[in-house]
């Protein structure tokens, strides 16, 4: 459970997370004592009573800035190499559709000259289909 703390003047504000474990041990101690809740933890933080323990030295906190900063490199290298791809992907899409647009008018023109010519209809439904999906129009029927 997380628990937050505000001063009575100004707004920064501190948040704990106490074990769920710990809670109900407090609970239980309240309610055996005569305690609110509020109350119990109140004078848990003001008192002293919290144990800072192994996780609140120096040591801890440098490993963890040390850890914070090698996922940061490794981050940057990955966004390196991310960013070209999403950039070159960008543009094969803008192709695809340029493309698209293209033959679109291809098989109308096609069409077209089959009528006025008197020939038979083709089929270009596959192709039409390909043609939706570069134009991202799947699924938007």
């Amino acid at each position: 459970m997380k628990i937050t703390v505000k001063p009575r003047r100004g707004w920064r504000r501190v948040t704990f997370r106490v074990p769920d474990e710990t809670l109900e041990r407090i609970e239980e101690l309240c309610e055996r004592y005569g305690f609110r809740l509020e109350e119990a933890i109140r004078i848990i933080l003001l008192h002293g009573y919290v144990d800072d323990g192994v996780d609140a030295d120096e040591e801890a906190f440098e490993k963890l800035e040390k850890e914070i900063d090698a996922l940061e490199k490794e981050l940057y290298e990955l966004e390196g190499k991310w960013s070209p791809l999403k950039f070159r992907s960008y543009y094969i899409a803008l192709d695809n559709q340029n493309l698209g647009i293209q033959l679109s008018g291809m098989i109308a023109e096609n069409k077209r000259l089959r009528k006025v010519l008197g020939k038979e209809e083709r089929n270009f439904s596959e192709v039409e289909k390909l043609i939706h999906y570069y134009m991202a129009f799947e699924g938007k029927d």
